[in-house]
């Protein structure tokens, strides 16, 4: 992604032209998420998902939200694996990079959050939507 977003920047693309880029918008969209400790170290993620025209409430338990947020979108019919991830912070804002894969394909995706655990899953959901443009 760096390269790519180098590249990019060097064309004149502005911050948010990345992000678009990035994390565009698509078929995949959360609605509402929450996240609870259970037992044994583990968290229980409840979402709400706008996926091609419907609306589903999905549960998952899980050691951490990258976790459940996997497990749900497999769910969905978005299945995706994270090969590589890195985060940063600027100015109280993280941003994860995530490079995705689902059928050998692979894209780079980011997402934005307060938290790292808000940032991944942003990212994820971005990967998953940027693959599913890629394979249309």
């Amino acid at each position: 992604m760096r390269e790519e977003a180098l590249a990019m920047t060097a064309t004149g693309m502005t911050a948010r032209e990345l992000a678009d880029h990035f994390a565009p918008s698509g078929t995949i969209k959360l609605g509402s998420w929450s996240v609870t400790s259970t037992r044994h170290d583990l968290v229980e993620c409840r979402a709400t998902f706008a996926f091609d025209d419907r609306i589903t409430s999905l549960s998952a338990v899980a050691a951490g939200p990258v976790g459940a947020m996997t497990s749900m979108l497999h769910e969905i019919g978005a299945p995706i694996s994270i090969v590589r991830s890195h985060q940063r912070v600027h100015d109280g804002q993280i941003t994860a990079y995530m490079l995705c894969e689902r059928d050998e394909r692979q894209v780079w995706a980011l997402g934005e959050g307060a938290t790292c655990d808000e940032a991944n899953v942003n990212a994820l959901i971005a990967g998953a939507n940027r693959l599913m443009l890629a394979s249309a």
